[in-house]
């Protein structure tokens, strides 16, 4: 049998070609860092950007414009407006300018005075403020400011529910001493205590008048349950809080009641309690009461007082009903008559709490020497931060 051939040998394998080294790295001598990134205090500081708003009212009331006691008649009696702008410069100082404009009468006694008269439009500086805020218990506001003596004035007409503003009887004899739009030009020192359970105000203010003496005036603040901080104030949190808060507050100038005998020396006392509660379901209740006595007053007024009570619905639609109820009263001295009332009976629409809400009010009221007033009164509001 003849032999098989040989299997041939297998063929050589192909070298793969040589593969190149990597370059050497270059060595990058680290640089040091600057002075400026070494330091935090030298950076730049961030400061937020100026806040601008503009804040509006505008209403009008049946009543006619001689005979108070009639709804006979419409006009507008509110036409008011706000600029707000406000920002820092530098991390604990700020700089506060308001201006406001107001084209009708701003009416809060339309019994005392025609609700609807004209008296052209005016534009104020509301606020000028320098505000070093050194520390949250420690803060000095110096400018055109609000005087800091009750809660109606440090809240303003935006943030409380009853829309008369600042009430029936005018501030001439239903408030404390204050300037235009409760302003004055002063110094007030101010702080939260305890993440604003407690906060105090005192300030002395002149309104650049040299011919009187300073008016003395301050606040302390209670909160016994949120708290409440800041120098702006409320006199309704719109159900975002639970309050139960207490203030009590003061003035004194001397010779301060320039127009009674003996151009005596005037001063004030106030206390005021709110309570809100929010209510399962998305609706608040509201309570707020206050009571001042003067020692003299230039419109003749001892004591003035004001019960106050709302509540406001969970959501209907696109906001909240709210009714509310207020009366108010003051103590004439050497009235031989019956002391004068108001009773306002009001129901707003909160369609973003006082960021825009609609009012219709029925007031009425009983003077001296048994005059009476009514009034119906349609109003809305808006606030654009």
């Amino acid at each position: 049998m003849a032999t098989p051939p040989a299997t041939p040998p297998p063929a050589p394998p192909v070298a793969a070609p040589p593969v190149a080294a990597p370059p050497a790295a270059v060595a990058v001598e680290a640089k040091p860092p600057t002075a400026t990134e070494t330091m935090p205090a030298t950076r730049p500081e961030v400061l937020p950007p100026i806040d601008v708003g503009a804040w509006t009212r505008v209403g009008g009331i049946f009543q006619n414009g001689t005979d108070h006691s009639k709804m006979n008649d419409w006009h507008m009696n509110n036409a008011y407006v706000e600029l707000h702008t406000g920002g820092r410069i530098h991390k604990k100082v700020g700089v506060t300018l308001n201006l406001n404009a107001n084209m009708l009468a701003f009416g809060g006694a339309p019994a005392t005075a025609s609700a609807g008269a004209q008296i052209g439009s005016t534009v104020a500086v509301e606020d000028a403020i320098i505000s070093f805020d050194l520390l949250d218990e420690f803060h000095v506001w110096a400018g055109h400011l609000l005087v800091m003596v009750d809660r109606d004035n440090s809240s303003g007409p935006f943030f409380m529910i009853p829309w008369n503003y600042p009430g029936f009887f005018g501030a001439a004899v239903g408030a404390p001493a204050e300037g235009p739009a409760g302003r004055n030009n002063g110094v007030n020192v101010w702080g939260d205590i305890s993440g604003g359970k407690v906060t105090y105000f005192a300030g002395v203010y002149d309104n650049a008048n040299v011919g009187s003496s300073p008016l003395f005036s301050g606040r302390l603040r209670l909160a016994l349950l949120d708290p409440e901080t800041g120098f702006w104030g409320n006199g309704s949190y719109f159900g975002d809080k639970d309050i139960f808060s207490i203030d009590v507050g003061g003035q004194l100038q001397k010779h301060g009641s320039t127009t009674m005998a003996g151009d005596k020396d005037y001063a004030d006392i106030n206390a005021d309690a709110l309570f809100e509660k929010k209510i399962p379901g998305g609706g608040w209740f509201t309570a707020d009461a206050a009571f001042y006595h003067y020692n003299v007053n230039d419109g003749g007024v001892s004591n003035f007082y004001y019960v106050m009570a709302a509540y406001a619905t969970p959501t209907m639609g696109v906001g909240n009903l709210q009714p509310m109820v207020r009366y108010q009263g003051e103590t004439i001295k050497a009235n031989t008559g019956t002391n004068p009332w108001n009773l306002d009976v009001a129901l707003a629409y909160l369609i973003k709490g006082p960021a825009l809400r609609l009012n219709a009010t029925y007031s009425y009221a009983k003077l001296g020497a048994g005059a009476t007033a009514n009034s119906i009164q349609l109003s809305a509001q808006a606030i654009f931060f």
